[in-house]
């Protein structure tokens, strides 16, 4: 309340005297009078603003439901005869509600194939078990946010827990599931004849020709579900699906997940309606994951085939796809230290497996992102083993089984395998070399020669091919460019605009094209002469002497890239538009620049990060245009961590806003977790001393004197909101009055309510404004 009043009254006597044509008049005074107002300093100026203005951006325009960036295309796919495209498109009044647009290659026309709100007539409802695979993929859209082509003419798309298809010919959609369950994770398969699907915890199989559905799988549970990856493998291994049909249609391989032995946790989801308790199994680090097991069975169903896949059942199973001739099933298993990985051969007649090769790493391995069979038998894969991310072509058979040959090289960081051509031998991927600020599109072949870059402008490059890898759909964004889409022919020569998304006088944009704020890129030093790349935003009205307030935005956690050149439109943007300079740099332990430029985070979090991120206050507090007394801090989940971290082990910062932190990585889960601290159980072979008990934010609570302000969604489940509740204790324990809060009912970890996204972005903005003035 004290800092509240001294802030009015300095607003009331800048505004008496700063905004006054004339000083006041000493003479004219009392002598008494004019001493004491010759010897009051005079206010300091204040360079922030609560009204930016018209054509700046303010929280209710940033959240608004109409998109700035214009129109986006998701799920771009070229149709089987090649003749169009279709896509996935929010609508210009509400960009989160999508429909199943097609474009015409050729001329770049549109048309709606599929209104999702025309077919069920009323809102969405959804299964828990739809809003949690949702919640673990960041899938924020409604309305169809996934579909399938089902033969040349068919399309396929789920939707209000049922499967619909499309006709094209008819222009028709029709209903291909009505069942009082909800099915998920649907897949078109067998050249468009079969579709599978998730129902109850159980794999079915419709034959779209006949009409007959089958059950696969049986002896599903809540606890023992078939066909779905459990929580931990979704969240944090990437695998969001739990069964791969053959390449020709005869068979499918599928998990058994048993969470029997998973710590169940009371969770109380607070919402306007009143509180849910909420059972939820919830693998803590140091306690049992869910066990899994894999099965082969045939199309038309049967009895099950279970494979070995080792005597171990305390590992992760990573990755499963099959042979291009269906002979051989592949499976990656991840131990649960996740320092080794192994591809298992399985023949699926017998479920008998061997070791193709195995990788280790010290200190963790990361998950391939990249793989795909050969019809030679030979396998794509993509490894670290060379410190970047780089394509390797493996053979399967004969004395040469199990060896690595590099088919990209290891000066370009692969981070998508796009499409291969066993014809021709090309072979498509998107990757950086110069710089990891930008994403292209590049081309080498299968014996590993001569590699082309496809893309020009520099940028964020992305590709999605057709299956002959004869043209693809090309979308790229950078600072001055929003997300477009474009057809291309394979060697990179432009075809029509699917969306041109131009900044003209009609995009949504147009009004704050003057205030646009270009970010400046810059490369500082870390202790080790690793290279920091960092991105400023100054406000457009900064002038030479002035001293800014700052906002530094922070991620820094393991794949957590943030500085790149592409188009954004967020809180960097808007905090500039009040009058601060932001601030953003990507310390050790972040993505995308290779395994060595994650490692100082092994057993070690919360400090190398911490210590990099002063090297960019230190380079911040010596730019003429910097006050360095008036520095925030801000992030959300790793960030809202490092917000702590930075306030408790520095005196950079004069505030800051801490988002959804974790706070005891006890209470994260497993596979993140003890990725890079270990077992936090003494005695266990993968325990290290001290490794949670100094990553945790405890020990620096002390060193916490500004003010700040924590932010929660009180039905997160993935950074829990008891992170929090811990949080507010040991502060309460200290006797701090520096500590304020704002929780959110209702809200997971990342907001999906527009109130709540405006509310959130207004509290943060008026906290700095107010702490920082």
């Amino acid at each position: 309340m004290l800092r509240k009043v001294i802030f009015l009254l300095s607003v009331s006597t800048v505004s008496l005297w700063g905004c006054s044509d004339t000083k006041p008049n000493l003479e004219a005074m009392p002598l008494e009078q004019a001493a004491m107002q010759a010897q009051t300093p005079s206010p300091e100026v204040s360079y922030l603003t609560r009204d930016p203005g018209p054509g700046r951006l303010t929280p209710e325009i940033l959240n608004s439901d109409v998109s700035l960036s214009g129109t986006s295309l998701r799920g771009a796919k070229i149709s089987p005869k090649g003749d169009f495209v279709t896509v996935l498109q929010g609508r210009t009044n509400d960009a989160k509600q999508q429909d199943l647009w097609a474009y015409d290659l050729e001329s770049g026309e549109g048309r709606l194939l599929v209104s999702s709100t025309d077919i069920l007539g009323a809102p969405e409802e959804l299964s828990l078990e739809e809003k949690n695979r949702r919640e673990r993929r960041r899938e924020y859209s409604r309305g169809i946010v996934s579909y399938d082509w089902a033969g040349d003419d068919l399309l396929l798309f789920p939707l209000g827990g049922d499967i619909y298809l499309y006709d094209l010919k008819t222009k028709e959609a029709r209903q291909i599931t009505a069942t009082k369950g909800f099915e998920t994770d649907p897949k078109v398969f067998g050249s468009g004849q079969y579709v599978g699907y998730i129902r109850e915890n159980n794999l079915f199989v419709k034959d779209l020709d006949s009409g007959l559905e089958r059950q696969l799988s049986d002896g599903a549970t809540e606890l023992i579900r078939n066909g779905i990856a459990s929580f931990v493998v979704q969240e944090e291994l990437d695998r969001y699906t739990g069964y791969w049909p053959s390449g020709d249609a005869k068979k499918i391989a599928y998990t058994q997940t048993d969470d029997a032995n998973v710590k169940t946790r009371t969770r109380a989801e607070y919402t306007s309606g009143g509180i849910i308790n909420v059972e939820q199994r919830y693998p803590f680090a140091g306690t049992p994951n869910a066990t899994v097991k894999l099965g082969i069975v045939g199309i038309k169903g049967g009895a099950t085939k279970w494979a070995d896949i080792g005597q171990d059942k305390d590992i992760y199973l990573s990755r499963v796809f099959w042979s291009q001739d269906s002979k051989t099933l592949f499976a990656g298993i991840l131990s649960r230290d996740q320092k080794s990985h192994k591809l298992l051969k399985i023949d699926p007649a017998t479920g008998d497996s061997e070791i193709l090769f195995e990788e280790t790493h010290p200190a963790w391995m990361n998950v391939e992102v990249s793989y795909k069979g050969l019809k030679d038998g030979s396998i794509l894969w993509s490894s670290e083993r060379n410190d970047k991310w780089q394509l390797f072509r493996i053979s399967t058979h004969g004395e040469t089984s199990g060896e690595f040959t590099p088919i990209t090289p290891p000066d370009i960081l692969m981070t998508r395998l796009n499409c291969v051509n066993q014809d021709s031998g090309a072979v498509y991927f998107t990757g950086w070399k110069d710089s990891p600020l930008e994403r292209h599109i590049f081309k080498t072949d299968l014996d590993g020669g001569e590699t082309l870059r496809l893309s020009q402008s520099s940028g964020i490059h992305s590709a999605n091919f057709n299956t002959d890898c004869e043209r693809y759909i090309g979308t790229f964004n950078s600072t001055s460019t929003p997300p477009q889409s474009r057809a291309f022919k394979n060697d990179g020569s432009p075809l029509a605009w699917l969306n041109e998304n131009k900044l003209d006088g009609s995009h949504p944009y147009a009004p704050f094209m003057e205030a646009d704020i270009q970010p400046e890129f810059g490369v500082l030093k870390a202790s080790d002469g690793t290279d920091l790349h960092y991105q400023i935003f100054k406000p457009l009205d900064l002038k030479v002497g002035e001293k800014r307030p700052s906002v530094t935005i922070v991620y820094g956690g393991p794949h957590g890239q943030r500085v790149y050149n592409r188009w954004r439109l967020g809180l960097s943007q808007m905090l500039a538009h009040h009058g601060f300079v932001v601030f953003q740099i990507d310390n050790r332990g972040t993505g995308n620049r290779g395994k060595a430029f994650e490692a100082p985070l092994y057993r070690n979090m919360g400090r190398p990060e911490v210590e990099d991120q002063e090297i960019g206050a230190a380079w911040l507090k010596s730019q003429a245009f910097i006050d360095p007394d008036k520095m925030g801090v801000y992030g959300w989940s790793y960030g809202g961590y490092m917000s702590l971290m930075m306030l408790g082990q520095t005196n950079d910062y004069a505030a800051g806003v801490v988002g959804a932190p974790v706070t005891e990585w006890q209470l994260y889960d497993t596979a993140y977790t003890e990725r890079y601290l270990g077992d936090p159980n003494p005695g266990s072979p993968n325990y290290t001393t001290g490794s949670y008990e100094q990553s945790n934010v405890w020990p620096y609570l002390d060193g916490i004197t500004e003010p700040f302000l924590l932010i929660h969604g009180m039905s997160d489940d993935n950074v829990v909101f008891r992170n929090s509740t811990k949080l507010m204790d040991e502060m309460h324990k200290l006797g701090a009055q520096n500590m304020q809060l704002m929780t959110y009912p209702s809200e997971k970890h990342g907001f999906r309510r527009t109130h709540n996204k405006v509310h959130r972005s207004r509290l943060i903005l008026e906290f700095f404004l107010t702490e920082l003035e």
